[in-house]
């Protein structure tokens, strides 16, 4: 197994629906990517404290439930594992400075957004996993 350099969480909700944020500075002409919540793991960091550090970063919040989904290979580019990770939050959020806006959707929406390469994909396998 390869070694884990990335922590993204899926943060969902009693029905269902994903938390995803929009990032992205600059231009007005730049895209801005929605994605789901994560960052490269530091040091000694395990998966597990990286994607609760990052929800507190990025929403000023505590993350309940938290659980290992999957683990997803990098492209051939980088070597290495995405540890993604699920669970709930329980109160207001405060957005970072980084996150432009947030929103909860649903399977039938998914389309309807620009994505960061690969958290689609993600995403939408959290989704049929649901199904099962």
């Amino acid at each position: 197994m390869s070694k884990v350099i990335k922590s993204l969480v899926i943060v969902y909700d009693d029905y269902n629906n994903v938390l995803i944020a929009e990032r992205g500075k600059g231009k007005k002409d730049s895209p801005k990517l929605w994605g789901i919540f994560g960052r490269n793991l530091r040091g000694k960091e395990t998966g597990e404290t990286c994607a609760t550090k990052v929800i507190d970063k990025d929403l000023s919040c505590t993350i309940f439930d938290l659980a290992l989904f999957k683990e997803y290979s990098l492209n051939s580019e980088e070597e290495g594992t995405v540890q993604v990770f699920t669970g709930r939050i329980r109160q207001m959020v405060s957005l970072h400075k980084e996150v432009n806006k947030v929103k909860w959707i649903n399977s039938r929406e998914i389309d309807n957004y620009e994505f960061k390469e690969d958290e689609k994909a993600i995403i939408l396998d959290f989704f049929d996993s649901l199904k099962k």
